[in-house]
């Protein structure tokens, strides 16, 4: 099988500053409420602090808005990007906060025509500078059972997983373990990759990602720590046991997504559970 090189494997992911400003622009309400209730204005003091709170809450929102979209493009989703509209909301929230502002939180209070114009102006300029979450005619990735938030987590805790793997294998002197953990890790994210082309995929291979990874990672940071500056034979042959195994199982994975095999891994991943315990390597 060849090499398969996730989008995310090398490089950390790029801080994604757009929609950070919609934190920074309530800011100014804090001494506003502080001001306001030194003023005897207990009414407006309050206003403000509701739509400084909205308004954080709304740029949350926004923020995971554009967060998931990004990442269901990064990492090629055929799916919507959110089950959830949250730019739309947020933007909704934020429109409410700055109607609230306007109505009771200004000493020379707004009238009601006045607020809503300033609300329905805040959610224009939100959809115009953030626009709001696309309509596709493509399928929820709910649909089949998994939410984009839970898929990302998934893959994201997966990768970090297979990258313990790979840091933990440097610290291996023997040749041939570091060449079998170099290959364990390729087909690991060929399996990351083959999920990302069809997410439909990824909650029957959630026991795969959670717990066979994990298992794995366990194993082989073991016996990096244990037998980093020493060579025992039968550790040595108990490890390439559980290597076997682990390949084994990582192509049968492998070959079950690829054929949409039902048919579960439980029992496999039991069997590698039982033999690393059998086997002491960890």
């Amino acid at each position: 099988m060849s090499a398969v090189k996730r989008i995310n494997s090398e490089k950390p992911k790029k801080f994604q500053w757009r929609g950070w400003l919609l934190y920074l622009l309530p800011l100014p309400l804090l001494p506003a409420v502080v001001v306001a209730l030194t003023s005897g204005h207990t009414g407006a003091a309050l206003a403000r602090a509701a739509s400084f709170a909205l308004a954080m809450f709304a740029a949350t929102l926004i923020r995971k808005g554009i967060r998931l979209e990004q990442e269901g493009k990064l990492r090629r989703f055929k799916r919507r990007a959110s089950t959830v509209p949250y730019r739309f909301i947020g933007a909704g929230v934020l429109s409410f906060a700055m109607f609230v502002l306007a109505y009771w939180g200004i000493f020379n209070d707004y009238g009601i025509v006045d607020s809503v114009l300033f609300a329905l102006a805040t959610l224009l300029g939100c959809y115009l500078y953030y626009d709001f979450d696309p309509a596709r005619k493509d399928p929820e990735i709910a649909a089949v059972g998994i939410t984009t938030e839970e898929l990302i987590e998934l893959l994201d805790e997966a990768e970090e997983r297979i990258a313990a793997i790979e840091r933990a294998s440097k610290e291996i002197k023997n040749t041939e373990f570091k060449d079998r953990l170099r290959r364990i890790v390729r087909e690991a994210r060929a399996v990351l990759d083959t999920i990302e082309e069809d997410p439909t995929d990824a909650r029957r291979a959630r026991k795969f990602l959670k717990v066979y990874l994990d298992g794995a990672k366990q194993v082989t940071e073991g016996y990096a720590k244990a037998h980093r500056n020493d060579a025992n034979p039968v550790l040595e042959d108990n490890f390439r046991r559980v290597l076997t195994t682990i390949e084994t199982v990582i192509a049968e994975q492998q070959e079950k997504l690829r054929e949409n095999n039902v048919s579960d891994l439980d029992v496999n991943i039991e069997v590698l559970q039982l033999q690393i315990e059998k086997e002491g390597v960890a």
